[in-house]
């Protein structure tokens, strides 16, 4: 009941502001009892989809205003493809652009000898990786490793978004992201760049490989 409303508040067949049928309605709807609809509804809540009005009705949210980033997956899971698929794929890639650079700075700054060898390892293990599901493994691994070495708590958690809201985007994200990993070699010099303590060095590093599949991407958009 949960996923099947907030597929339809995301796709906007509720608009902001709209009313949702009552309690009773939607048990009915559902057949489910009403229990499960005060659940269902309180979960809405809590992630920004819907409010309860003064009056005492169920309304939409503007959950562009209201939400935050744990929606992040749910909008890659509804997006209905083609134009709005890439729109949402680019503000995904320009959000991580923006932290990615600052966390590889913080983690060349921050990190513990063991984080810097072992992206170093990582790094080396990338290269000789016998497949793309195993590189994308390691990929991700690698920024679980830059995350621990920023020690940031707030780049952390909105990673976790970013790579939920990827994840859902299936196939066509992951191919964006073993692409870029080949791009910049592997992550090899990023990683140098932060074991030497480069701070700036790995920030332009990953300035330019994060921004080529957001420009990749814009090419391809409608004028």
């Amino acid at each position: 009941m949960f996923d099947q409303l907030a597929a339809e508040i995301l796709s906007e067949r509720y608009a902001t502001g709209a009313a949702l049928p009552a309690e009773r309605a939607l048990a009915d709807i559902f057949r489910v009892n009403r229990h499960v609809v005060r659940e269902a509804l309180k979960r809405l809540e809590q992630v920004g989809l819907i409010m309860t009005a003064r009056s005492g009705r169920t309304e939409v949210s503007d959950f562009k205003r209201e939400a935050g980033l744990e929606i992040l997956a749910m909008m890659a899971g509804h997006a209905r493809g083609g134009d709005e698929s890439t729109r949402y794929m680019i503000s995904v890639l320009e959000m991580r652009a923006l932290i990615g650079a600052d966390v590889v700075r913080l983690c060349a700054l921050r990190a513990s000898d063991e984080v810097r060898q072992e992206l170093l390892r990582t790094a080396k293990a990338m290269r000789a990786a016998a497949s793309d599901d195993a590189l994308f493994d390691l990929e991700v691994r690698f920024w679980q490793l830059l995350l621990d070495g920023a020690n940031n708590i707030a780049y952390r958690l909105a990673f976790n978004s970013l790579l939920k809201g990827a994840l859902a985007m299936g196939e066509v994200a992951r191919q964006w992201s073993i692409a870029e990993i080949k791009n910049s070699d592997f992550r090899k010099p990023l990683s140098k760049a932060i074991a030497a303590g480069r701070a700036q060095e790995a920030e332009e590093l990953t300035k330019k490989s994060m921004r080529a599949p957001i420009e990749a991407l814009q090419a391809t958009q409608r004028p």
